[in-house]
């Protein structure tokens, strides 16, 4: 070890396994987990890339890795694209954010083998088989067949059992390209009086090609998802249920959201937050 290294190590005494010695001081301190920071496209493509490193099976891991993960160079920035003209993904200031349409998804069929990177191992191993005169093209389709059937028929069944949080089936936008939004009021503008409906990835006012009303509310705001149920209270009472877990500069905090007539824009009530605190 370099001195410069070894000047930093801790000189710890001699001590004996079973020994004893008096608690000098002890502190707690509470805290929370962090989450993940949010990809990138860019870090998107190359999680894909290198998918084998998160399988258990190494000789999975092995076959993955030699296939070069997820996809082909040529193909997974074609995916992502993908992924967003179908709504799976919206892209925010080039970060990654998965819609309701996908955590439904997820939900429903994520536990599934079809949407593991080892089915994509496998597949890819037995196509080079294939490829080398190893392994039978009629059989890989038969059994193909036979797990095409087996997993809409397990689907089928399951459906009954799926249960979606409720902020995200009411985040849920039907249609490919969300064409499909709601197109109902959800309750008179704040500004205008003018009708606020979904429109995807925000709520707004009707009137915005007819007098460029701006009244808009993200459905994503500080990491969580405003429902059309709290849109509708706020359109209508002033103001939102406590919505928990918005994520601050520093930390996490629970707030309503209203609107101020007077400065004519959306706020946060704290009077919750605060009275945790105090409590």
């Amino acid at each position: 070890m370099p001195q410069k290294d070894a000047d930093k190590e801790p000189v710890l005494p001699a001590v004996q396994q079973g020994e004893r010695g008096p608690v000098v001081k002890t502190e707690v301190k509470e805290s929370k987990t962090q989450p993940p920071k949010r990809l990138t496209e860019g870090q998107l493509i190359t999680l894909m890339k290198t998918a084998g490193k998160h399988i258990e099976d190494k000789q999975l891991e092995k076959v993955l890795m030699k296939a070069e993960g997820l996809g082909t160079e040529a193909t997974r920035a074609g995916i992502i694209t993908m992924l967003k003209d179908r709504a799976y993904i919206e892209v925010r200031k080039n970060l990654v954010y998965a819609t309701a349409k996908a955590k439904i998804l997820v939900t429903a069929i994520g536990g599934q083998v079809l949407a593991s990177p080892e089915m994509t191992a496998k597949w890819e191993q037995r196509l080079h088989q294939i490829g080398e005169g190893e392994a039978s093209p009629k059989q890989f389709i038969d059994q193909t067949s036979k797990m095409i059937k087996h997993l809409v028929s397990e689907t089928s069944e399951g459906s009954a059992g799926w249960s979606f949080a409720d902020e995200v089936t009411s985040a849920f936008v039907p249609g490919k390209r969300g064409g499909g939004r709601r197109s109902s009021s959800l309750g008179n503008c704040k500004k205008c009086g003018g009708m606020v409906v979904d429109k995807g990835s925000f709520y707004g006012c009707t009137n915005y090609q007819k007098t460029k009303c701006n009244f808009t509310l993200s459905k994503q705001l500080l990491g969580k998802t405003v429902t059309q149920k709290n849109i509708k209270k706020l359109l209508t009472d002033g103001k939102t249920d406590v919505i928990e877990g918005f994520q601050g500069k520093e930390k996490q905090f629970d707030a309503m959201l209203y609107w101020d007539d007077q400065e004519k824009k959306m706020k946060f009530d704290m009077t919750v937050q605060q009275a945790k605190q105090e409590g």
